[in-house]
């Protein structure tokens, strides 16, 4: 994976929040975000996380937009195809796709 110098800093100060978050970074994040290597001619950082790592960076970025910038995750959905969706936001969308979402519409 090849991540932007931003979504890296997004990254770092999420596996660094670990201990005072309800959900933690996945198992091993931290250390593919510190060994994380520069590639100066892409400018890009590139990361090796695995397929049970991925949600967690997903939710990182997630956390990352609620401090401001929805760019890195926004990046990231469209690059990986992977976004976290917070559980109400979740059920919302499958009421939506399913055609019962009551809650669009007029009384």
């Amino acid at each position: 994976m090849e991540l932007l110098p931003s979504q890296v800093t997004a990254l770092r100060v999420f596996v660094g929040l670990a201990g005072q978050l309800t959900t933690t970074p996945a198992e091993g994040l931290a250390e593919q975000v510190r060994t994380a290597v520069h590639d100066r001619a892409a400018g890009r950082w590139r990361l090796m996380p695995t397929q049970e790592q991925m949600p967690s960076v997903a939710y990182g970025f997630w956390l990352h937009r609620l401090t401001g910038s929805a760019a890195e995750g926004n990046r990231f959905d469209r690059d990986y195809d992977i976004v976290h969706l917070p559980a109400t936001e979740a059920a919302a969308d499958r009421s939506r796709a399913s055609g019962t979402d009551t809650a669009s519409t007029a009384p």
